[in-house]
């Protein structure tokens, strides 16, 4: 089977199966809008399954093409894996920490990648939630269609399953790092320097809180949290986090939200609580 057959049918398995382990233990009705929450990531999944080997993928080849000509096909399957892969990962990881530490950082790369944070619950659906044009902007995206054009999709496909298994691993609305601290207090010490070299859900569920223990403009790394450590972006507040998402989320427009800058739209009026009162209608008179 080929490899970029393969490594969808394995992404999207594994993903399927996470997805209906937290829907079936009841942590997915915590989310205040589950229908708005399914159709950002039903929209993430089409356009990560599209746009890269569509798009992005014909853009490379295309250019592949014409600056080399066909010579460039496979030009570089004579590299062993084990040289081929940690280059891949270690610079994949790279541009992933400063292209997400700029979404933070600028504005306008912040209206792109806000929609990824606008999920008032953690769970891993939102690893599919994003703009469509998001996708366009990571760089797993155009490394992985030239690296499969140069005959290096083997030593790709491990990166990406690497950077996958930890998304799904850091998104995930169980908290299985801190259990597993509390039942293996003697680890501490493994556990203090693991959160510094590889992110966790403490690290990772942090960036997507606001309050107590958040930290949003920080831990910007997906797999290899020392980048955090290195670049001063890091923070590591060891407790569970019980705000997600934005305070602004719930006046955000969906269709901003998934087509931003083709479609931009003010902020909804303030939703109106239980209790609060209701100013009275002018009488005209």
């Amino acid at each position: 089977m080929d490899i970029q057959i393969l490594l969808g049918i394995t992404v999207l398995a594994i993903f399927l199966l996470a997805f209906a382990i937290e829907l079936g233990s009841g942590r997915l009705r915590k989310s205040p809008r589950p229908g708005r929450d399914a159709l950002f990531t039903l929209t993430g999944l089409l356009s990560q399954g599209m746009i890269p080997g569509a798009l992005i993928g014909s853009v490379a080849g295309y250019t592949m093409a014409h600056l080399w000509g066909g010579e460039a096909a496979g030009s570089l399957s004579h590299i062993p894996f084990w040289f081929a892969f940690p280059v891949i990962f270690l610079g994949e990881e790279m541009l992933h920490y400063w292209i997400h530490r700029y979404a933070h950082e600028w504005r306008w790369l912040w209206k792109i990648h806000r929609t990824h944070h606008s999920a008032q619950e953690l769970n891993v659906g939102v690893v599919y939630r994003y703009n469509v044009f998001w996708v366009m902007l990571l760089p797993q995206s155009w490394v992985g269609a030239f690296a499969f054009y140069l005959g290096l999709g083997e030593a790709f496909a491990a990166a990406v399953m690497v950077t996958f298994l930890t998304n799904v691993l850091t998104h995930t609305t169980f908290r299985w790092d801190l259990w597993l601290r509390q039942k293996m207090p003697w680890s501490e010490p493994l556990w203090w320097l693991l959160e510094r070299v590889i992110t966790l859900p403490d690290t990772h569920h942090a960036h997507h809180a606001y309050g107590k223990g958040a930290h949003p403009n920080g831990n910007y790394a997906v797999t290899l949290f020392i980048y955090d450590v290195i670049f001063g972006t890091a923070k590591i507040p060891n407790r569970r986090q019980t705000s997600f998402g934005l305070p602004i989320a719930s006046r955000l427009h969906w269709a901003e939200e998934l087509f931003w800058p083709l479609v931009k739209k003010p902020l909804l009026p303030k939703p109106v609580k239980a209790g609060d009162a209701v100013a009275p209608a002018a009488t005209g008179r």
